[in-house]
């Protein structure tokens, strides 16, 4: 099991890299990504969302926030949504941020990542996004990665 999620942990990048960066349809974006994993069993779209649940946890940190520019006054939501927006940029970028090699932009958001592995799920089984049957391995609110604040 260790193998596959490892393997998995690899290829989370380049599901990510699916998306249709350069449309400015912020729905249209993550269309090729939701297609992808529609066509994958749900299974795989749980491990995806437990990955990307740890990503998130592992950037929820008060050094990250920071060592952050262009933040205006703290909110948990923003710092969320800030920090998905480190996923949607690859694995070098949220690498540097990790590693406080670069800062994270305060401006730059992306909360439609979190719904995603949901929307998926919602759309492959032809059920309502309320009924997503998943609880991510880790917690993404902001604050919830104790050890770091």
């Amino acid at each position: 099991m260790d193998m596959v999620m490892k393997m998995f942990k690899n290829s989370f990048w380049g599901i990510l890299k699916k998306g249709d960066w350069n449309n400015e349809n912020t729905d249209e974006v993550f269309e090729p990504i939701i297609n992808f994993l529609v066509n994958h069993k749900d299974q795989y779209i749980f491990d995806f969302h437990d990955l990307m649940s740890e990503f998130l946890y592992e950037l929820d940190r008060k050094e990250i926030y920071e060592h952050s520019i262009n933040q205006e006054q703290f909110n948990e939501e923003d710092f969320l949504n800030q920090r998905a927006y480190v996923l949607t940029n690859g694995n070098k970028y949220y690498h540097d941020i990790i590693s406080l090699i670069k800062p994270l932009d305060g401006e730059l958001k992306c909360p439609q990542l979190l719904t995603l592995p949901a929307k998926a799920w919602s759309i492959k089984n032809n059920k309502s996004i309320e009924k997503y049957p998943h609880t991510p391995k880790y917690n993404i609110q902001t604050k919830s990665n104790t050890k770091y604040w």
